[in-house]
């Protein structure tokens, strides 16, 4: 037996048990019955679907180890069948602060190539995360696989509520198919657990057996981790903590992007309308940089547009003048993005290049291996190559002389499961590890080149870890409607459980991409783009019909309507900056599932329809078409309503208004808010006489608001404290009538003018402006009693950011 602070570990009659540091068993492996650790000899075939993978598996009987074990050696330990034949090899230590780690594998002379595990599931237990998935974020009661491909495709409004339910899904491997599968999961018994290996696993999670999690593994042998921890929160920082963490991006990555093509009149087009609605927006991103065409031609109102094949140089037709493009975009405030894919067209001058050379993934032939889909044949290139990647990195490099600060580093998922790399691995192992290969490779050339930061690059696919590459993800090709496994409903699962893995800065199309029944309208574009304001990343997309799908210039009520959230998400920045912070340093992404905070309320660990914008932000986001209203659950604490100050006291369902144009959202009572003050153009850097209003002067000012009563402190990512406190029964009218006493900085008499701020329908109790490295007030009545105070104090040393004024409210 070996023990540890927090857990131990032992086994009994040849099953692995782990204790928390109560006596509590949190893991055990499944014995009733059937074996917890068997392997088999499996062999597999495979053929493509459209752009997935289909596999035909024959598999002799599963052999099963006894309870006997023998010990052969450093901490090994044999496990045979009821014939005395090894089975496998097992070896499990603690690795002290309450992490276990364990091997399994096939002895070397056994012909057995896939192992499965399974493990106990006790009465309540819920199993969450397994990467990014689009169908839940509690996958209790599922079987899923980690294999990384397009997701799940829906089938539209119509047609889709046909499959809700039921755990398959004719589009194409069901409704669990991902794009950022992960072997991870975290069980409310108070523990994760990493399956560490780029094979294919697959997991039934207590679907056959209610009583059983089963892992099986497509490998002769995989390592596993055990993080215990006493809450979710802590269980994640330890397996983020293992596997990366995120680098922080740079600010202007958090105010709105926004999509423009057609060519450089309509880029400029929407860089003009952009500032001249105040709508604030830091990157404009050009996917069709390289060509784009309409299929077919003669219908582009309802017509395809397609960027395919990819061509890995500027068009001229569409973009003659791409460098004096990008100069006057960056003169404005702007930042310029790209597109590029790992996959060279057969038949151009790139390809015949790379074959030439040697830089694709092979087949078994020793001829290039070539990926079916998007309706061209491709190589896929070798990224364990080093002289491939660094061919590759010269197409991004060029990219970035054009001027582009960045792209859309798409797709990942291709690998074929029968071509090999360069060093002998095959396609079946190395498809899952490509994304982290991909992704790294965008990495090294951006830091090489811009060593400040000042870039960013945006991933669909992504392996264990990819969060230390990847400053951003989003959630692949959504379709343009309400459809619950791939529309609007299926972005709010997957940010969810995106996150509980490790990927924390994260998007989304708002209003969705892929075009499969109808062109998305004005309702879903209103709702996609409410919830995409709470993200910590806002982005817009033109869809696959352009013409026909509903934008945010379509029409001025729109553009007012959009705007307006644009400005809110980005009022917001010192708050979701600071979250965007902390995630870089204990690896809790910014928007988070409620059991991070909620751990004991069996329904916060339930609801799958709201989320927490850090610790203190509720947001409910209306998901059904049609829909002026929803349920919400608050959760066990007291909420202010953001925008009429109504207050509601959780553990509790309520039925609330939304109208078309609104969110509901809540912030717990007593808590702090940071915004912006001003109204802020861009969150980059500009020269002081562009007259536009960028980061520097964007962060001059900010304002506290504190919501109710109560008492809160809050710490900037710069270094700023801050403290605010209320009286309980405290009138807005006692607090105006009151007196403001100053024991450090000085009072201003005007702010930033409330016109100004985002909307919200309840004006505030009291707001007052002040100056100053240090501010401290409080607010007394006539008797001398403090009704209100407030207390702030600037990094001097860890920020240069130079605070005109600072406004505290409360509300």
């Amino acid at each position: 037996m070996a023990e540890s602070q927090e857990v131990e570990i032992f086994r009994d009659e040849g099953n692995l048990f782990v204790k928390d540091h109560s006596g509590l068993v949190i893991l055990e492996e499944a014995s009733s019955g059937r074996a917890s650790v068997s392997v088999t000899c499996a062999r597999v075939s495979w053929y493509p679907i459209l752009v997935w993978w289909r596999f035909r598996k024959k598999l002799e009987p599963w052999r099963e180890a006894s309870g006997d074990i023998d010990e052969v050696g450093n901490g090994w330990i044999l496990a045979k069948d009821s014939q005395g034949i090894p089975v496998a090899e097992l070896r499990e230590e603690c690795s002290g602060n309450g992490v276990v780690e364990g091997k399994i594998r096939i002895p070397e002379g056994v012909s057995d190539n896939w192992i499965r595990w399974r493990l106990k599931a006790h009465e309540g237990e819920r199993f969450l995360g397994f990467g990014e998935r689009f169908n839940a974020v509690d996958q209790t009661g599922n079987k899923l696989y980690v294999w990384t491909e397009e997701g799940a495709y829906g089938l539209g409004e119509r047609l889709g509520p046909l499959f809700e339910g039921k755990p398959w899904n004719p589009f194409p491997n069901g409704p669990t198919t991902a794009y950022k599968p992960m072997p991870f999961f975290i069980s409310t018994r108070g523990y994760g657990l990493l399956i560490e290996t780029t094979a294919r696993v697959e997991y039934d999670v207590c679907s056959s057996d209610p009583g059983v999690l089963e892992v099986v593994v497509w490998d002769r042998s995989f390592r596993w981790i055990l993080f215990y921890g006493s809450t979710p929160f802590e269980v994640v920082r330890k397996y983020t903590a293992y596997t990366g963490r995120a680098t922080l991006p740079a600010p202007w990555v958090f105010a709105p992007w926004n999509d423009a093509i057609f060519g450089s009149g309509r880029v400029r087009e929407v860089a003009r309308k952009l500032r001249e609605a105040k709508i604030p927006t830091t990157a404009i991103w050009t996917e069709d940089w390289q060509g784009g065409f309409f299929v077919p031609s003669i219908r582009r109102k309802k017509g395809f547009y397609t960027i395919f094949p990819i061509r890995y140089k500027v068009d001229r037709t569409l973009y003659p003048d791409a460098r004096e493009l990008s100069d006057e975009l960056h003169r404005n405030g702007f930042r310029w993005l790209s597109y590029f894919f790992p996959y060279i067209k057969k038949g151009s001058r790139e390809y015949r290049e790379g074959r030439e050379k040697g830089y694709f993934l092979k087949n078994r032939r020793g001829g290039t291996s070539h990926i079916p889909g998007l309706w061209h044949r491709y190589g896929h290139i070798d990224l364990t190559f080093d002289e491939a990647k660094r061919w590759y990195m010269e197409f991004l490099e060029e990219n970035v002389r054009t001027g582009f600060d960045g792209w859309m580093a798409d797709f990942g998922e291709y690998v074929p499961p029968g071509s090999i790399t360069s060093t002998g691995k095959s396609g079946l192992l190395h498809h899952n590890e490509f994304p982290l290969l991909w992704q790294k490779m965008h990495r090294e050339l951006l830091d090489s080149l811009r060593p400040d930061g000042d870039y960013v690059f945006f991933c669909r696919s992504a392996s264990v870890g990819s969060q230390k590459y990847a400053p951003v993800f989003w959630s692949g090709d959504s379709n343009t409607d309400f459809e619950k496994y791939d529309g609007l409903p299926s972005n709010l699962p997957a940010v969810l459980s995106a996150g509980l893995c490790g990927l924390p800065f994260w998007a989304a199309d708002i209003a969705g991409y892929v075009v499969a029944t109808k062109a998305r309208d004005k309702e879903l574009f209103y709702r996609w783009t409410e919830f995409a304001t709470f993200l910590s990343v806002m982005r817009t997309h033109h869809g696959t019909k352009p013409l026909s799908c509903w934008q945010f210039d379509t029409d001025e009520e729109t553009l007012e309507f959009f705007g307006e959230y644009a400005r809110l998400h980005t009022a917001l920045f010192p708050y979701i900056y600071k979250l965007a912070y902390e995630a870089c340093e204990t690896g809790i992404p910014p928007v988070r599932h409620l059991i991070l905070h909620y751990p004991e309320d069996e329904r916060a660990v339930a609801v799958g329809d709201e989320f927490l914008l850090g610790d203190r932000v509720l947001v409910a986001p209306v998901l059904k078409r049609g829909a002026r209203g929803r349920s919400v659950y608050f959760p066990p604490d007291e909420w202010i309503d953001y925008w009429s100050g109504e207050g509601s006291s959780g553990p509790l369902d309520k039925i609330v208004s939304s109208p078309i144009e609104h969110i509901p959202v809540y912030l717990r009572k007593g808590s702090i808010l940071p915004t912006l003050d001003l109204p802020v153009d861009t969150l980059a850097c500009v020269e002081p006489d562009s007259g536009l209003i960028g980061f520097d002067e964007a962060l001059s000012t900010i304002r506290f608001t504190q919501y109710s009563n109560g008492k809160d402190s809050m710490k900037l990512w710069d270094g700023t404290d801050v403290k605010m406190w209320r009286s309980p029964g405290i009138s807005a009218s006692d607090l105006q009538e009151g007196t403001v006493v100053f024991e450090e900085g000085r009072m201003l008499e005007e702010g930033a003018p409330d016109e100004l701020q985002p909307k919200r329908r309840k004006s505030a109790d009291l707001v007052i402006s002040a100056s100053g490295e240090s501010i401290k007030f409080k607010v007394t009545d006539l008797n001398g009693g403090v009704l209100a105070s407030a207390s702030y104090k600037s990094a001097k040393e860890e920020s240069s950011i130079k605070r005109k004024c600072v406004t505290f409210e409360w509300r």
